[in-house]
Formats: C-alpha cells, structure tokens, sequence
C-alpha cells in the first residue's frame, strides 16, 4: 500500500470520525500516524511500500487492545478478546473499516 494512499485514506477517516491526526515520522517508503480518539486512546497506523505492509492497532495506554497486521501477502488479527492471539485472515481491513470497529468496540463497552 502506497505511503500517500495510506495518508489520504487516514486523514478521511479522521475526519469522519473527529479524530486528531498526527504523522509521528515519514519516510521514502514508511509511514507512522497516529489517530488520536482521546487521551488514553489512539489508533497507530505503520505503513511500508517496500514490504506491503500495513500494520493497526488501537492502543490504550501503551496496550494494544485490537490489532490487524499485514506482512506481504500474509494477514492476521488481534482479537478484542485476547489481542495477544494471532488469526490468520485471507484479506486485510481498510483503516476505515478497522477504526470503524474500533469505535464501536469502545462505544459497546462503554470506554468512549
């Protein structure tokens, strides 16, 4: 996934949802942002063109709580129930899909 796609899609996202976007460093063919939900809550979004890699996860207090990675062609998930676990999956989320779920999941527990 390409660096200035990964940006366009965050910055929209962030939008929708009256999130904070912050680009944390950039690079040729890396990217590190960071969605910010509120002030123990985040959503850290690594992208890289050269491994097409892109890698989420919301973060609570430097913990992530939900997670879907991406390494070439191989794809898994941190499920909200044991983030520690990995499940392979045969696509990987869209960061709107991913910060989508993300909030509800917040919502439907009441963390938000």
């Amino acid at each position: 996934m390409k660096i200035d796609r990964i940006i366009e899609e965050a910055m929209i996202v962030a939008n929708k949802y009256g999130l904070h976007f912050v680009e944390i460093d950039r690079t040729e063919n890396i990217i590190s942002l960071k969605l910010l939900i509120d002030s123990e809550f985040f959503i850290q979004i690594y992208g890289n063109n050269e491994k097409n890699k892109l890698n989420l996860a919301l973060v609570f207090k430097k913990r992530r709580l939900y997670g879907y990675d991406s390494e070439g062609s191989k794809y898994h998930f941190h499920p909200f129930d044991n983030p520690a676990n990995h499940i392979f999956v045969d696509e990987r989320k869209t960061i709107g899909e991913f910060v989508q779920q993300s909030v509800e999941f917040l919502e439907k527990n009441k963390l938000l």
